[in-house]
């Protein structure tokens, strides 16, 4: 019986290598996998401390601040604290009354205050006297100006007394001057009630 030849060094056949022509499919190498998963993980939580840190550097009062610059009508205290994510009323309000308390530090022309609907931006009454002239004719138009010189003359008219006399364009008038802030619509069964408030006050000096 032929002896069998002894393999050549360096050919020695390896378990488990695939035949020649098969094609070799690796699996990935665990150590691998995992690190690229931690390094995903390390990226998202960076990401997520740098949105954090953004919103973060946010100051509270200064979003209170821009809210009441941009709306046109008071806001309610926990309207603002949905702004800047506070729940607690008390909260929100001491950081409007420090925003307050800094534009009187400044002397500034520009002051928050408190109505009867909520927080305000607004001039002081001396110097909303010198630019009323302004507010008259570049905020309300001259139909809504009638409307509203009556209504003042008649705070906590219904409005539909106010329809009755004016005529039934009052009810677009009179949505024009409330969401400009110069008159307060309150519900009273079937109509409203209509009185000015403190911005219009200050506006005309009255």
């Amino acid at each position: 019986m032929d002896e069998e030849e002894p393999a050549e060094e360096g050919e020695e056949e390896l378990e488990g290598a695939p035949e020649e022509g098969e094609a070799s499919n690796p699996q990935p190498v665990p150590a691998v996998a995992a690190a690229a998963e931690a390094e995903v993980t390390v990226v998202n939580e960076v990401t997520g401390e740098k949105r954090r840190d953004e919103a973060q550097k946010l100051d509270p009062r200064r979003l209170i601040e821009a809210a009441l610059f941009m709306s046109p009508r008071p806001m309610k205290t926990e309207e603002l604290g949905r702004y800047i994510g506070v729940a607690a009323p008390g909260h929100v309000e001491a950081l409007v009354k420090e925003l307050a308390a800094d534009y009187d530090r400044r002397s500034s022309a520009v002051m928050v205050a408190q109505e009867t609907e909520g927080w305000v931006m607004r001039l002081r009454p001396e110097y909303a006297k010198k630019v009323a002239p302004l507010a008259q004719e570049a905020e309300i138009s001259r139909g809504a100006l009638k409307i509203l010189g009556y209504i003042s003359q008649n705070e906590g008219i219904e409005q539909s007394k106010v329809a009755d006399r004016l005529g039934s364009t009052v009810y677009d008038y009179v949505r024009e001057l409330v969401e400009k802030g110069f008159v307060l619509k309150e519900k009273k069964g079937r109509t409203s009630s209509l009185r000015t408030t403190q911005k219009f006050r200050d506006y005309f000096g009255s």
